[in-house]
């Protein structure tokens, strides 16, 4: 097989392997198929693919078997474990050795063709230039901090500015206050003593007034 979209079925039945090959086909896969574990990899050795499917239980040698090889010969390729007799152990050592994905049976033909254009296109990532784009991204982001650290730099001055002025016009109010009082209080003392002498002869006619009106009162009585 050659080009893009390489994918291999791995599956002891042999209808299951006619059904696959036919579905993936359709979908535009280069499809080559094999019935166990230990045929795969005899193939894979002269023909590699981007993608292996290959079920769990085989003979000669199991699907996790299938993908430790691959893992140590062909780390590049995507291996997906499709399994009907599955269960949480067994997905987690798949996941473990490195699978890309775990899936179970049954499952329908456009899930798997999703899956499988996934894994391919995941290893054609570094083919599409992704890693310089993300090279490019890691500067914008520095190029962002910076300024936002300004921002912050640039706020502390006007801050430190606004508090002398504040306190400033603070000392300016209290300095009028004082001056205001120590000019009212030479003033409220002359006016109390202008006004004392003019208050003190209101009360003297005011009790005189009263000891002569008692005065009066009783030589009328008498006469």
């Amino acid at each position: 097989m050659s080009g893009q979209n390489r994918v291999m079925f791995v599956d002891d039945e042999e209808g299951v392997r006619v059904s696959w090959d036919r579905v993936l086909s359709e979908k535009g896969f280069n499809v080559k198929t094999a019935v166990d574990g230990a045929t795969a990899i005899s193939e894979l050795k002269d023909h590699p693919v981007d993608v292996v499917v290959a079920d769990w239980r085989m003979p000669v040698m199991d699907g996790l078997q299938l993908l430790e090889w691959i893992q140590g010969e062909q780390p590049e390729t995507r291996f997906i474990l499709l399994t009907g007799y599955g269960n949480d152990e067994v997905e987690q050592k798949a996941r473990e050795l490195g699978a890309y994905e775990y899936l179970n049976k049954p499952i329908s033909p456009e899930t798997l063709a999703a899956v499988v254009t996934a894994a391919v296109n995941l290893k054609l990532i570094p083919d599409l230039g992704v890693g310089p784009v993300e090279q490019q991204v890691e500067p914008a982001v520095q190029e962002v901090e910076p300024t936002v650290e300004e921002a912050v730099v640039e706020a502390e001055p006007a801050l430190q500015e606004a508090e002398p002025a504040a306190s400033a016009e603070a000392v300016q109010r209290s300095g009028w206050e004082v001056a205001g009082s120590l000019i009212a209080a030479p003033l409220m003392g002359l006016a109390f003593v202008l006004f004392l002498p003019v208050i003190g002869f209101a009360a003297l006619f005011w009790s005189l007034g009263g000891a002569i009106k008692g005065a009066v009162r009783p030589s009328k009585s008498r006469a």
